[in-house]
């Protein structure tokens, strides 16, 4: 019961379209690690400023969202994947029915001519 339970859980996390779809070389190339260099000097400063329990806190949000947002994106990929390659195929390849239509279509083609 736990399984089910914890993928319907993080796949009620929010994400937008622009991270799902982030497949693109500049998002991985320059935002990334931008993101991780600001990431981690920020980590540095909460660490140094705020005492011990706190600061261990203040660090830990940023990495554990984006490890949720992470698991959330690679778990919808992997259901996507799933249900392209291991689910039921709802396309039926009736190739004597696409060519009667065919047929009929240049047939209505030529009488229009």
């Amino acid at each position: 019961m736990g399984c089910p339970f914890f993928y319907r859980l993080i796949l009620k996390v929010p994400t937008s379209n622009f991270l799902e779809s982030s497949s693109s070389g500049v998002f991985w190339d320059i935002v990334v690690p931008i993101f991780l260099v600001l990431e981690f000097f920020l980590n540095l400063f909460l660490l140094v400023v705020f005492p011990f329990p706190i600061n261990i806190v203040l660090t830990s949000i940023i990495p554990v969202a984006v490890l949720i947002i992470f698991i959330r994106i690679s778990l919808e990929r992997f259901i996507n994947w799933w249900n392209l390659n291991v689910g039921e195929n709802s396309f039926k390849w009736d190739v004597e029915k696409t060519v009667q239509e065919y047929l009929a279509m240049l047939k209505k083609k030529e009488k229009n001519e």
